[in-house]
């Protein structure tokens, strides 16, 4: 899809990529993990996969995805190609620049408490509220060896699912992919009992200097309850978003394919693709 107009593209493609203000999450490490998973549950077999990120330290955690972990050369590398270029189409920015995800979220974590916030997107704006699930551990005693780590298991459940981690006494960082964290090691593996979403470690890395996180700019404060009113409205919010932006004399104009499409047109194409993500991490 292209839409010709600069000052919403970086927002459409990269989920709000600006620097970040307010308060500071010290991160000591780089952590990566790959995730499997299937959105569409009549079609469990097709799977997609993707490299998210865990920027974590002593206190504080940050679960991310491509995008936010690189945005710094994203958006340089973005300006400068505008310099470039001018009228730049969003197509050729996104295959070349960032990466397309169904993880546009971001959960920083307080690793000496309970308290996890969550940014989450909807079209083209960002929520923030209080996880009110933090999810807890129920240690096993089976172990087993993952890569070169001695790794134990855990269960737990966590919005719908219910899920097995394997965790390293060996890393001791208390941390893991996405929501989960407080267990006496580094998740290295993760997965739910149906195997719909399934997270594997793939590098640990120690920062030689510590990187700081901060909230998004333009945040929407909420209750995750109300965040998912939002979200059963998501395409008509982003419709709307879309077709209702004005110019002075600049028409925003919006093509699939190559060929322009109408307001009608542009929402049956997000149905139909809402369609085919019927199965999120999320349940509930």
């Amino acid at each position: 899809m292209i839409i010709m107009k600069e000052k919403i593209t970086l927002l459409f493609l990269l989920f709000s990529l600006s620097f970040f203000a307010q308060e500071e999450f010290l991160t000591h490490y780089e952590i990566q993990y790959e995730v499997e998973y299937s959105l569409d549950s009549t079609d469990l077999d097709n799977k997609t996969k993707e490299t998210v990120y865990l920027y974590t330290g002593a206190e504080t955690g940050v679960f991310m995805n491509f995008n936010f972990a690189h945005q710094e050369e994203i958006e340089a590398d973005y300006e400068e190609q505008m310099r470039k270029q001018r009228g730049l189409s969003t197509t050729s920015y996104r295959d070349n620049i960032s990466r397309p995800t169904n993880f546009k979220i971001l959960f920083f974590k307080d690793l000496k408490s309970d308290s996890i916030l969550t940014v989450a997107a909807l079209a083209y704006h960002q929520f923030l509220y209080q996880e009110p699930e933090i999810p807890q551990w129920e240690l096993q005693d089976s172990t087993k060896t993952y890569e070169k780590y001695l790794v134990q298991k855990a269960k737990t459940h966590f919005a719908g699912r219910d899920y097995t981690a394997w965790f390293s006494p060996e890393i001791p960082i208390p941390d893991g992919p996405y929501v989960f964290k407080g267990l006496p090691g580094l998740i290295v593996e993760l997965y739910d009992s149906q195997n719909h979403y399934h997270f594997k470690l793939l590098s640990v890395e120690k920062l030689e200097k510590p990187k700081k996180w901060n909230f998004p700019e333009n945040l929407k404060n909420t209750t995750k309850e109300e965040f998912l009113k939002h979200r059963e409205k998501e395409i008509e919010l982003e419709v709307e978003d879309l077709f209702g932006l004005k110019g002075d004399e600049t028409k925003i104009i919006v093509t699939v394919k190559g060929r322009e499409v109408s307001k009608g047109e542009y929402r049956k194409i997000l149905r139909d693709r809402k369609r085919k993500k019927n199965n999120p991490i999320e349940i509930h």
